[in-house]
Order: C-alpha cells, then structure tokens, then sequence
C-alpha cells in the first residue's frame, strides 16, 4: 500500500508540472478557515476576523458577519475587523470559492452581551442647615449612556430631555448644584438609561437641619433714666454670618461686618420712652434671623426742693433763698416770694435774696421745669414781724 500512495504522490506533481503551477493549485482542496481574536465581549464588541488559513487557489471571497452586514474581498491574507454595535448571538460565515466556481464555508459564533449599565451618584455635602447647596456628581456612572434624570427628592427634577446622544459621557461630567431651602430629608434619585431601553438607578439621601444661624443680642442697662447710655454686645451670634444689622428702635442704626461683631456697641436713648432694639444676622446663603431687646429709658426724677435763712424774724427781713437741692434735667426755675414780687432763671446753684419790707407771714413758692416740659414745686413760709 505505502507504494500505491507513492505512486498518487509522483502522478500529482507530473500533473502539475505538465499542467502548470495554477491548474496545480486549482487542483489542491478548497478549504475555508475563519478564525478571530475575540469571539465574545460586551457592546461594542470589535472583532479583528483571521482569514488567512484558508486555502484552495482562492479567487474570492465573502464574509457575513451575521448582522446584516458583509464584506467581499479577494486577499485572505489581510485581516477583516468588524464592530458589533448591538448585544445578541451572532454567527460569521466565511465563504471562498476559486476560478473553478467550486465552494467551501466556514463558520464562527460572535456572543455580543450587554455592557455594564450602572448609576452612580454622589453629593459633595449630604447635610447641613437650611439653605444647604449640593452639588451632585453623576460622572461616575457607565454605560450606554442616552439620558438621565436626577430627582432632588423635594419636587425638582433634572433631566437630559431630548437625550445625550454619543456624548453622553461629557455631558454627565458636569455637576448639577442645587440649593435646598426647606428643612427636611430628602432622598435625590439618579436614573440613567442607555440605548436599549435599560435603567440603573442610585441614590443618595440629603438632610437638611435647621438653620445655626442665631442672633444673639445682650444689652446694659436695659432699663435707666434718659438720656441712657446702653452697650450693645452681639459676640454671641452664631452661623456663617456675612453682616449685620443693630436697629436701636429710635430711628437710628447701625451696620457692620462679622468681625465687628466682637466688639460692644454703645448707644444713647436721649428722649425717655420704650424702645425695641433689634439685631438682624444675614449668612453666607442668604438666611436671615433677628433677635429683639426692650429698652426703658426712664423719665428722670424731678425735685423742686427750697430752703430759706431765716424763715422768720423782724421786718424789713432779707431772707436767703437755696433752691440748688432741685434734682432733675432742669431748664429753667420761677420763685414767686409771695409778696408779689418773683424771680426766674436757668441756674439753681445760686443762692436768692429778698427783702419783705412789711410784716406778714409769706408762702414762697419754687417752680422748677424740666427739659420734657414737666414741673414740681415746693414752698416754704417765711414769717416777717
């Protein structure tokens, strides 16, 4: 037997050499080979197609790759590359042929599965006080990415609305910033879809306290006789706070910054009556609050008080009158001495004589007035004999 093939063998090559290298290899067996570098992987999947252990004196050939597209070409040799856009189970079909029209196929499965789809969200601060401002990061997630939503969790929502398209990925770059303004908590909600209809969702919860912004006013004395020197002190005001504003409640104000705020503040109440001081804090976020002090500023006391030297002896008797024991913001004085005669003036310190030149028993009557337009008296009686 090992002679018969011998014989097969030496038959073949005298043909080729009677008939030529071309017929030759028309004559060898036509085989199609299809190999690739990768046959299965998430969308897309790039698939670089190995032709070239075919054999056969190839004249052509056709490769379908399965999803409705195919390439035809002439050189085995050469790779083919093919993208996969969509997820699904594929099946390459390589068919050669030669000049003689004969055929062989050959034939590859393509497993194209669903890329990761994931939703990421992050927030640069996840509570705070009311108004808290977040920025939320969605440029971690990934996929296919076509549009998304972000609920804030209190009635806002953001949205890519007509879609992302292929740039996607740049547009989930930048951050969303939103302002809470109402205490609370909050769950906010990313919802990413990608080109196939799929959903990933990821969420982040936000808490939102109360403002610490606090007004804190102190004031001595609260209560005194006017004119009422008050000093002010709003060192223990709390928050992030941008300025301020001391209303003294009697028409006048003051501004200033935060750090004016470890400095007292004086203020004078001229004019009695109650006043309501108040100081109003304003934050960084815009937030306000106030806080209120009465002030008292009392009528001062008034006090017409009189003395005489003597108070009784023979006449024509000259009596020294002493009114500077008067208390009270005193604008100006009447002495009636009862005789008919009188005095007035604006200084008590003075000491007033007069003469009653007839006997009798007098009232010497001092009237004192007051800046606020008040008045006392007070008498004393002088006997002349």
């Amino acid at each position: 037997m090992r002679w018969a093939k011998y014989v097969l063998l030496l038959g073949g090559l005298t043909a080729c050499l009677i008939l030529g290298l071309t017929a030759c290899l028309e004559l060898a067996p036509l085989r199609a080979i299809i190999r690739a570098d990768v046959t299965q992987g998430p969308a897309p999947l790039t698939v670089r197609f190995d032709l070239s252990g075919s054999s056969g004196g190839i004249t052509g050939f056709l490769l379908d790759f399965g999803d409705g597209e195919t390439f035809v070409g002439t050189d085995v040799t050469a790779p083919v590359t093919h993208t996969y856009g969509d997820p699904g189970d594929y099946t390459a079909t390589l068919t050669v042929w030669n000049a003689n029209g004969r055929e062989s196929v050959d034939s590859l499965d393509i497993s194209v599965g669903y890329p990761p789809l994931v939703a990421i969200l992050r927030a640069d601060v996840t509570q705070g006080f009311v108004p808290l401002a977040v920025s939320f990061d969605v440029s971690r997630s990934e996929g296919a990415i076509v549009s998304y939503t972000l609920d804030t969790g209190d009635g806002t929502v953001f949205s890519s609305e007509g879609g992302l398209g292929p740039s996607a990925t740049d547009i989930l770059r930048e951050p969303i910033d939103y302002v809470y303004t109402d205490v609370g908590i909050y769950r906010a909600v990313l919802t990413v879809r990608d080109r196939w209809g799929r959903s990933a969702r990821d969420s982040v919860e936000i808490t939102v306290h109360p403002s610490n912004l606090r007004a804190i006013l102190n004031a001595s004395p609260q209560t005194g006789y006017a004119p009422l020197e008050v000093t002010f002190d709003l060192s223990k005001s709390l928050g992030e706070i941008e300025g301020f504003v001391l209303d003294f409640g009697d028409g006048e104000s003051v501004e200033g910054l935060p750090r004016d705020l470890a400095d007292p503040i004086s203020h004078t109440y001229r004019a009695p009556g109650t006043y309501t001081a108040t100081l109003t804090v304003r934050d960084v976020h815009g937030a306000e609050d106030s806080q209120s002090l009465v002030i008292n500023a009392l009528y001062p006391p008034l006090a017409a008080v009189i003395s005489a030297q003597p108070t009784t002896g023979a006449a024509p008797l000259e009596v020294t009158f002493d009114i500077s024991e008067s208390e009270g913001p005193i604008l100006y004085f009447i002495l009636d001495f009862g005789d008919g005669d009188m005095v007035n003036g604006i200084d008590i310190t003075y000491a007033i004589i007069h003469t009653y030149s007839q006997p009798g028993t007098y009232t010497a009557t001092l009237t004192v007035v007051d800046i606020y337009g008040r008045s006392d008296a007070a008498t004393v009686e002088i006997r002349a004999q």
